[in-house]
């Protein structure tokens, strides 16, 4: 399955930081080269992760939750996390996340090449 959530762009103004520091409890470091940087992202029912961002990524969904997300204009989605899903998310982002149900357990992998505008969101 591959969606998209194109059309969230990363805001301008007071730029969050990187996801690994606003909330490296549930966002480590896998692994990292000029390329990419390979993030898994683990959390448990209730967990709330602050406004942080995002550089282009491939999200692979390896667990099954419900999350509601706040996009940095303040709108809030639900999302439902699939396992399996496949997400490219081709702009760089920040949002913040609320797990309503279930586990986030998710590999996000950064293309730092994807959008050569956005390199300071690789440098946590």
């Amino acid at each position: 399955m591959s969606i998209s959530l194109s059309g969230q762009t990363a805001a301008t103004a007071q730029k969050p930081q990187h996801a690994t520091i606003v909330d490296p409890d549930a966002h480590q470091v896998l692994f990292e080269n000029e390329h990419v940087r390979v993030i898994q992202a683990r959390a448990s029912h209730g967990w709330e992760s602050a406004m942080h961002s995002h550089a282009p990524m491939l999200v692979v969904n390896l667990g099954s939750g419900r999350q509601k997300v706040t996009w940095a204009d303040g709108t809030t989605q639900i999302v439902d996390l699939n396992p399996g899903a496949v997400v490219w998310q081709e702009d760089a982002f920040d949002h913040a996340w609320e797990l309503l149900a279930g586990e986030v357990n998710v590999v996000l992998v950064e293309v730092k090449s994807a959008n050569a505008g956005q390199q300071e969101l690789l440098t946590p």
